[in-house]
């Protein structure tokens, strides 16, 4: 169990950026395969032409000590900003504790998945991808039915002769729901342990059967999640990729003013349509524009590949959001190989700018791995995928696996 910690608040412009979301996912062009073509009774809006993918529901059981929110559920965004401005200032130093104790999660979720494997096997099929997306994303961020050629990491690991196996995280997509004051880091370690012990035994591979490897992978959230599991269970996995992750928590991860800069809403109110069966500790940023802030570096982007994003963006839990660096930090006891990854201009962790924060802790943290590879992206924020040289740091994924695995 972790040991837990009290934590301060670490084309169609209209669509996307005024939250106009209805019928938004059909606009942009898409290319490849039709969707929903691959194999019948598919739910995803796309999969690669060149693999084999089929979907599952996994039933995960989990046992988690988690930390016990502990301030009024607000129920309008008044009473939210007001808990914002805060918890997030100075003014919290009178702030009574958001968290008060803990509380043992016996559960089980049922868990939405996808498992991908190359139609024209090369040798490497049996290396499987595990990943976890981050926070306001499903798990389209690893296979978007947008310009896939260009950001689809799913397609791009195929073509590489890998298989990835990806899920939406708990209270995500079509995953089960739980309270947004309730979901959190640890849950979220639990969901991957689980995951990974089913999928390394051959449960829900497609035929692949057990795999001669397993690499676990995250975005953001995700790679904190990811990153807490391997310094938890060392065992899991034979190697790590954090893309979007920064372990900086001193002069790189801005928790307050990250939080402050989403501007957050409750998901439910700003649109019932698509948030309206999430309870109010649900919360997505306030528009295009706060997403653009914090996700996106212009030039190295365009409109409609952001507008794409806020579409379809996914609510994040606000425990979530409060405790993503509360699990261990320290990965000293994990000895597969481990790939940090992210944009030299992430707003998010690095606060706009990562050279001379980025390789510090996290070379420490991961100092008995097999081989601990930081590297800085170019010409991107924090989201990889959606900028234009995404493929480049794919290829430095997948060549970072051709090399360890």
């Amino acid at each position: 169990m972790h040991s837990p910690q009290s934590l301060s608040v670490a084309a169609a412009i209209l669509c996307g950026l005024n939250n106009s979301h209805s019928g938004c996912l059909a606009q942009p062009a898409l290319s490849g395969n039709p969707p929903n073509t691959t194999t019948a009774g598919l739910t995803q809006p796309y999969y690669p032409a060149i693999a084999d993918c089929v979907e599952y529901t996994v039933p995960v059981s989990i046992v988690s000590e988690s930390l016990a929110f502990n301030y009024t559920h607000w129920e309008d965004d008044y009473e939210l900003e007001d808990f914002i401005s805060i918890a997030t200032t100075r003014a919290s130093a009178d702030f009574p504790s958001v968290f008060n104790g803990t509380t043992t999660v016996m559960a089980t979720y049922q868990i939405a998945a996808s498992f991908c494997t190359p139609k024209k096997p090369n040798g490497k099929e049996k290396n499987i991808i595990l990943a976890t997306h981050g926070i306001g994303q499903a798990r389209t961020h690893w296979n978007s039915p947008y310009k896939p050629e260009e950001y689809n990491f799913v397609q791009w690991a195929v073509a590489e002769g890998y298989s990835v196996w990806f899920y939406d995280r708990l209270g995500n997509g079509q995953s089960d729901k739980v309270s947004g004051f309730q979901s959190q880091v640890n849950d979220q370690v639990e969901v991957l342990r689980g995951l990974a012990g089913i999928v390394r035994d051959g449960q829900y591979t497609n035929g692949i059967g057990k795999p001669d490897k397993l690499a676990v992978m995250g975005f953001s959230f995700g790679s904190y999640v990811t990153h807490h599991a391997v310094a938890t269970y060392p065992e899991i996995a034979d190697a790590a990729i954090l893309t979007g992750i920064g372990l900086n928590t001193t002069v790189g991860v801005n928790g307050n003013g990250l939080l402050r800069s989403f501007v957050p809403r409750i998901a439910s109110v700003q649109n019932a349509e698509r948030f309206g069966d999430l309870d109010n500790g649900y919360l997505t940023w306030a528009d295009g524009f706060s997403q653009i802030n914090t996700y996106f570096k212009a030039p190295f982007y365009d409109i409609p590949t952001a507008t794409f994003a806020e579409a379809n963006k996914n609510a994040f839990s606000i425990t979530e959001f409060l405790t993503f660096a509360a699990g261990d930090l320290d990965a000293g006891n994990f000895t597969g190989a481990a790939l940090a990854i992210t944009g030299e201009n992430d707003y998010i962790v690095c606060d706009g700018y990562c050279p001379g924060i980025f390789e510090e802790p996290a070379r420490t943290y991961y100092r008995n791995a097999k081989t601990f590879v930081p590297y800085i992206h170019p010409n991107s924020s924090h989201n990889l995928n959606f900028h234009h040289n995404a493929t480049g740091a794919y290829k430095v994924i997948t060549d970072f696996l051709d090399a360890n695995l």
